[in-house]
């Protein structure tokens, strides 16, 4: 009868079959932790798309701003156009060869 009690004493010790509370509460901890981190940077590469895309619309409209002002630039630049501006606002006029003045320095 002593080996049965023996066998039964061995398998009846809780404080050695049981993990402790300790490394339960530590390794509860870490997975939050491991959690919790996963889901923040989860949650700025989310945020990160959103500021990529918005600024790929600012992009979009300051390129087709630039493009207009370009074309708006070659036309004013046109001779055609800088001559009828010239005799529109600054009362300019063709120099005819009576009012040509030489200038030497």
């Amino acid at each position: 009868m002593a080996i049965c009690l023996d066998y039964q004493s061995v398998y009846t010790r809780p404080a050695e079959r049981v993990v402790s509370v300790r490394l339960q509460f530590g390794a509860g901890l870490l997975l939050i932790l491991a959690l919790t981190l996963k889901v923040w940077v989860k949650l700025e590469s989310v945020d990160l798309g959103y500021k990529l895309a918005e600024q790929r619309q600012m992009l979009l409209a300051l390129d087709m701003e630039r493009r207009e002002l370009e074309l708006e630039r070659s036309v004013l630049l046109r001779p055609d156009a800088l001559q009828a501006r010239a005799r529109a606002e600054l009362g300019l006029r063709n120099v005819s060869a009576q009012n040509a003045i030489e200038v030497s320095y």
